[in-house]
């Protein structure tokens, strides 16, 4: 199980701001809510992959944590005491992750990311029942994958007159993945995800809350509280240690 985690954003608006007439708004409260309500999809979506993040139980002077993908890898076999070893390191890290969520990798060295580390985790993956179609990685790790000798798709159709350079569609020998370049993915680490076996549950979603009045001024708050549930960790596996 996960700890839950509350993010939020808070947005002061003038009585002028909000009774002059912006162009394209129906109220500029309404305006600085969506902003925020963005912002806070990109923070959970940094808490989630851009930070290897062990889940924090909080305290009266602490926050709760949820803890990331990259907490999950490293359990054990189901019904066994073997590990499942669906992650890969280098260089002796002094921690590693234990498939419950209570740790994150440390230490360790670097290495390039290859395609031959990518086949690995694939094998493995479909060895442990999972059957992933997404391998997400930063923008940089894109560009290298790019080049590896299974990609068969270079563009993606986005029209019948557009095509764009984003997801590259790699023919494995257990069927075909998506590279999915993420500008907030955690910069030493690769997933490949089978994605219906994540979610993310919310104890209270999306609400906006009345804060009280200063002067002149209008103030909400806008929060959502939500945990990253890993369904199936060992259908998905990481490659740790990778060369930014």
């Amino acid at each position: 199980n996960n700890q839950t985690q509350i993010s939020a954003k808070s947005v002061t608006i003038s009585g002028t701001d909000d009774a002059v007439d912006n162009a394209g708004m129906s109220t500029q409260m309404a305006y600085q809510l969506a902003k925020m309500g963005k912002e806070l999809k990109r923070d959970m979506e940094r808490a989630f992959v851009g930070v290897e993040n062990a889940k924090v139980a909080g305290n009266s002077s602490t926050a709760r944590e949820t803890a990331s993908v990259g907490t999950w890898y490293g359990g054990n076999k189901p019904g066994t005491s073997s590990a499942a070893g669906n992650f890969s390191t280098n260089g002796s890290p002094s921690a590693t992750p234990a498939g419950t969520g209570a740790t994150a990798i440390a230490g360790g060295s670097n290495r390039t990311f290859t395609e031959a580390l990518l086949k690995a985790g694939l094998l493995k993956a479909f060895e442990l029942g999972g059957e992933p179609e997404t391998v997400m990685m930063s923008p940089s790790h894109k560009q290298l994958a790019s080049a590896f000798n299974g990609v068969a798709t270079k563009y993606k159709d986005a029209s019948d007159r557009v095509s764009i350079g984003t997801t590259d569609i790699y023919v494995s020998d257990f069927g075909e993945v998506a590279f999915v370049p993420n500008r907030h993915q955690q910069a030493n680490r690769v997933d490949i995800l089978q994605m219906d076996m994540w979610s993310v549950d919310f104890l209270r979603p999306f609400q906006t809350t009345d804060l009280a009045k200063t002067g002149d001024s209008d103030k909400k708050l806008l929060l959502a509280e939500y945990a990253l549930c890993a369904k199936a960790p060992n259908a998905n596996y990481g490659i740790f240690n990778l060369t930014a």
